[in-house]
């Protein structure tokens, strides 16, 4: 802080300029103010005109000039120095000093004129003590002051009394000065901080009254207009204000007046101790339920009370609660089949477990033919029938039976039983128990039971046991499945990958090899697309993992036209590029045939990227299946007059192959490789490619063998007619980059398969 700054707050803090209340004197911190501006305006002014009159007194030897001037400077000293302490005393010694100059005045100058000066000054005496003291004061100085003024009026003049005082050369000059500086200076100064004073204190009235307003207004609001019933207790708790809310809700149990009645008389139940209470009233023949709580206010010698009719509330905290209950037993019981269901069973297994002896076995008991009964008597039968069932069992087990429904066709128990001898004896006694018809309002159903056990086992909660029970049901075709972790497992892991397949047709993480088909002296006719899968959490999969799972979840669909999408696009990137093409296979599976658009998007993709249809060469799997063989067929030979080339694919695996080989457009064969391999020492493999071979002769259709793994299949096959191949003979799968190499004349011309140098155009 600078020294101006600190200088500035220490004047304010002794003048008091704020008009703070202090205590310790008690009196108004500006009338401290006016006094200590009146002392110290006095001393500074003056102290010049004293100390040169004082001067000139000691050349003129005048001797009374300094002692009057130390009488007054040492008592207005004295004066500032009690101001706040002893302001009475200083105010009042302040007006003696004035009377006392007046007298001063008046007695020691022989001129007429100075001498009247002295009951001038007295005139300002009832100012001083308006400001300072209070209007009585101020009545009395103005009574005082008719003495003065029958002074001026008679000219009276005391110096005609006494010895008379040398004058100094300057007395007229000095006091008039003197007078001036004190009616000009100090008492204005003065009443001008009175007058700051006062219109501080208006404008804080007018705060303050303000302020009262809004709180009253805040009163009325919170308190004498509330909704709630309130009330107000003292230190003694009685009872001194209550709001019209709390007098119309009290008055219909007690007096009409109950003000200054004590607490207790009301709410005995509510302590000094307690915040909050509820408690019960019968008010107006009703029970009430009243919250009461209790606050401080700011004195802390009044309490707030709220009562609070939550009644309503209680009553609907009691029907929620009710329906709650009855929630958790709707939870826990299924309706439609009138049985305890899955949540029950688990509950009851791991809350009674010392039911049983040892560790459990969880029976899955499931109706195999519940959709046929559904469908061909009514979805109600289905649950009348479970519960049949469930009799039947509770029947055949005892009394200490857990039966539970654990889902729409299952129902489950559990027994104490963990060897697996006496598992099997007591599951055949379950199944042999069971009719395999029920008589219900009059029908007769045949009814198909299975049955899944999973054991208990350490550390597994009832929940997994029951999802292996479930799992186990559904595992083969048995009559009673056991279940086993390790066909569990590989369903979870069906699922996953399912899962993360779904999820990398939309991250980009399929692409693409290409393999090489070529004719017997190595030159290349075409290639084969090859799907391939690189997952950042499971790593590389292969085809022949991932291509089933994709089959049995239906992703095959989207796989297929991600592939032809992929390839329209290659080949039009191949073409720009200005390379020798040749014909691209892409496998096309039943249910691609199934699909009404399928054609329509294939045809799309060729339009869009521009290039010939038969660049494009479709491959017929042997074990695609389709729903519908007329359409399948309109289908393919609707692409194959398109331009597309139809190929059979792993022909002689199954049993349609010559069904497909008659009805289907095909242009090519290809024999599946199992007849392939060591087909130069393997006579019953020759003689079918042979006919192979031979038929396809007479149906004009080229044949292609797959899987050639060795030169001398190449030359056993060149000999039985087959001209085209496909293998690892002569090439394995490629990236594009290095197909791209192979199919490019400018770099390569004449190039012819197997590379003696493989691995540099794999690099």
């Amino acid at each position: 802080m600078s020294f101006i700054a600190h200088l500035k707050l220490q004047l304010r803090d002794y003048f008091y300029l704020q008009d703070d209340y202090h205590p310790s004197a008690q009196v108004e911190a500006w009338r401290i103010s006016s006094l200590r501006i009146m002392l110290v305006s006095i001393l500074l002014l003056c102290s010049v005109f004293v100390i040169q009159s004082a001067w000139q007194s000691v050349i003129e030897k005048i001797a009374y000039v300094i002692p009057m001037a130390l009488t007054f400077y040492v008592a207005l000293t004295a004066m500032l120095l009690i101001s706040r302490r002893h302001f009475y005393i200083s105010s009042y010694g302040l007006l003696g000093l004035i009377v006392l100059a007046a007298i001063s005045f008046n007695a020691t100058q022989n001129n007429q004129t100075l001498s009247m000066l002295g009951p001038i000054v007295m005139y300002s005496t009832p100012f001083v003590a308006f400001i300072l003291l209070g209007w009585r004061a101020g009545l009395f100085c103005i009574f005082l002051n008719i003495a003065p003024l029958y002074i001026l009026i008679n000219q009276i003049s005391l110096a005609d009394y006494f010895t008379p005082f040398p004058v100094q050369e300057h007395a007229n000059y000095y006091l008039h000065v003197i007078l001036f500086v004190f009616t000009n200076i100090c008492i204005p100064l003065a009443i001008a901080r009175a007058s700051i004073a006062a219109k501080r204190g208006n404008q804080y009235n007018n705060e303050r009254n303000q302020m009262l307003t809004s709180q009253n207004q805040l009163y009325h609001a919170l308190f004498v207009d509330a909704q709630t019933a309130k009330i107000i207790i003292d230190s003694d708790r009685k009872i001194i204000e209550a709001n019209d809310s709390a007098k119309s809700l009290l008055r219909s149990s007690l007096p009409k007046h109950f003000i200054g009645e004590h607490l207790n008389y009301i709410f005995p139940e509510l302590s000094e101790r307690d915040d909050s209470m509820v408690v019960n009233r019968t008010m107006g023949a009703k029970m009430k339920v009243l919250e009461l709580s209790a606050q401080s206010i700011n004195d802390e010698l009044h309490t707030l009370i709220t009562i609070q009719d939550v009644s309503a509330k209680a009553l609907l905290h009691k029907t929620l609660a009710v329906q709650t209950q009855a929630r958790q037993r709707q939870k826990l019981y299924d309706e439609n089949i009138g049985l305890p269901n899955r949540q029950w069973l688990e509950n009851k297994l791991s809350t009674n477990a010392e039911q049983f002896n040892t560790a459990i076995s969880l029976c899955a008991i499931r109706i195999n033919n519940a959709h046929f009964i559904e469908q061909k008597y009514g979805f109600l039968y289905l649950p009348k029938v479970l519960k049949r069932l469930s009799t039947l069992l509770s029947e055949q087990m005892g009394e200490r039976s857990v039966i539970a429904v654990l889902d729409r066709h299952s129902l489950g128990f559990a027994i104490s039983i963990v060897d697996d001898a006496v598992i099997k004896s007591a599951m055949n006694q379950v199944i042999a128990g069971l009719p395999r018809s029920m008589v219900i309002d009059g029908l007769t159903i045949h009814v198909d039971c299975k049955v899944g056990v999973a054991t208990h086992t350490v550390n597994e909660d009832v929940s997994r046991l029951i999802n292996n029970a479930l799992h186990a049901v559904t595992d083969n075709d048995a009559v009673i499945n056991y279940y086993e972790m390790g066909s569990q497992q590989r369903f979870i892991e069906h699922q996953e990958i399912s899962i993360l397949l779904n999820e990398a047709l939309s991250n980009d993480e399929l692409y693409v090899d290409y393999q090489p088909k070529v004719r017997g002296d190595g030159s290349i006719i075409g290639m084969e697309a090859l799907l391939r899968w690189s997952s950042p959490i499971i790593g590389g999969v292969s085809p022949g993992v991932f291509i089933p799972i994709a089959e049995q979840s239906g992703l095959v669909l989207r796989l297929t036209r991600w592939l032809v999408n992929h390839v329209c696009i290659q080949i039009r990137q191949w073409e720009d590029e200005g390379l020798d093409i040749v014909p691209v296979a892409i496998n096309i599976s039943g249910p691609d045939l199934d699909q009404a658009d399928f054609k329509k998007y294939l045809i799309n993709c060729v339009v869009e990227q521009n290039i010939k249809p038969h660049f494009i060469e479709l491959e017929l799997t042997e074990s695609a299946k389709t729903q519908n063989i007329p359409d399948a067929i309109a289908t393919v030979q609707y692409l194959a007059s398109f331009g597309f080339c139809i190929t059979l694919d792993d022909f002689g695996v199954g049993y349609s192959g010559l069904s497909k080989l008659t009805n289907f457009p095909v242009q090519r064969v290809k024999i599946d490789r199992q007849f392939i391999t060591n087909i130069q020492s393997d006579a019953k493999n020759a003689q079918v490619v042979e006919a192979i071979v031979a038929m396809c002769k007479v149906f004009k259709i080229d044949v292609l063998a797959e899987g050639v793994e060795d030169l001398r299949e190449v030359d056993c096959l060149l000999e039985m007619g087959c001209k085209s191949f496909q293998g690892f003979a002569f090439a394995r799968p490629m990236s594009r980059r290095s197909i791209a190499k192979l199919i490019d004349k400018t770099q390569m011309p004449n190039v012819k398969l197997p590379l003696k140098r493989q691995n540099k155009i794999n690099q």
